[in-house]
């Protein structure tokens, strides 16, 4: 997939029309995208719809009642499953998260509360094999270290 745009994208959000809406973002920069819709993590690994099923990029809705400070274990099953790359996609914030997302095994995560431009910049990286962290996410984790900088002082 690296060099190329992701065809075949699997999202899964507690809400539907995240799925509908990412679609349509995506379909912008690639016309020919294939979206597939699960309601959770658990639910996409025992699927038998989605059993044999590999996709290039793999976007998970974390919501505030799903929120875990450890994505590693989902994150590490939903690739061995299915390959392809880990976009989280959350209307929260954790600085752990943007610490180990690396060691994770997460290649991307955009805030939910952003514009559809930050969805499709991730996508564009993704396809290069970069990293990505969406800019509201990047400004609240540069600011913790900053705030943890100064607080450390004496």
């Amino acid at each position: 997939m690296k060099g190329s745009l992701p065809d075949h994208v699997l999202v899964i959000d507690e809400i539907p029309l995240i799925a509908i809406g990412l679609r349509e973002v995506l379909r912008l920069l690639n016309p020919s995208v294939e979206v597939e819709y699960t309601e959770g993590i658990y639910t996409a690994l025992s699927a038998p719809a989605l059993h044999g099923k590999s996709f290039d990029l793999i976007i998970l809705g974390v919501q505030a009642s799903g929120f875990q400070t450890n994505l590693s274990q989902p994150a590490s099953e939903l690739k061995e499953r299915f390959g392809g790359r880990i976009m989280i996609y959350t209307d929260q914030y954790d600085p752990t998260l943007i610490e180990k997302i690396q060691e994770w095994g997460i290649d991307a995560c955009v805030h939910k509360y952003e514009s559809p431009e930050e969805v499709r910049n991730a996508y564009i990286r993704l396809s290069t094999g970069e990293p990505y962290v969406s800019g509201i996410l990047y400004a609240l984790y540069y600011t913790y270290r900053l705030n943890l900088e100064n607080t450390s002082r004496p």
